[in-house]
């Protein structure tokens, strides 16, 4: 049953991103450029990523950035704040310890301990990946979800189709 809600709450969380992933579907590809020269670290980074309408996407706020190459960033103590693209408010909340990113996939890879949160769950896990450009994510080992809204999961029964 545990995996059941787990499976549930990540379908919720991702369908949750489904008009972002339309309509990124045909848009060209964005690239996130962190003003981090290689070899160095740039500690209090604050980053905000806008569409071509100019409109809030997300925003990365980390603790410390260090470019190890062209590609690859290492960052620490990482929150990324997603934005709802309908509305413009706040979506999704992604925090993470120690994370890779890189820049020609714009995926962000962790090993350690991952929370994400939105107004409706909090999902914890050991580690993961998220492409930021598609805003899919996948999380594994020890995840636990935490609803707030579980009545809006639960399948309809009855022969009115009422629950």
């Amino acid at each position: 049953m545990n995996s059941a809600v787990k499976a549930l709450a990540m379908v919720g969380w991702l369908a949750s991103f489904s008009p972002a992933l339309q309509a990124d579907d045909n848009a060209p590809a964005r690239k996130i450029d962190l003003p981090v020269p290689i070899g160095h670290e740039v500690k209090g980074l604050r980053v905000p990523v806008r569409n071509d309408e100019g409109k809030m996407e997300m925003q990365f706020d980390m603790e410390t950035a260090t470019r190890l190459d062209d590609q690859n960033i290492e960052m620490h103590t990482v929150t990324i704040q997603t934005y709802n693209q309908q509305t413009g408010k706040p979506d999704a909340k992604i925090e993470l310890q120690t994370s890779m990113m890189n820049l020609d996939t714009n995926v962000i890879t962790t090993k350690e301990p991952v929370r994400i949160t939105r107004e409706d769950f909090v999902l914890t896990a050991d580690g993961g990946e998220f492409n930021s450009k598609t805003r899919q994510g996948k999380v594994v080992g020890n995840v636990h979800v935490v609803l707030y809204n579980r009545n809006e999961f639960q399948t309809k029964s009855g022969s009115g189709g009422q629950q």
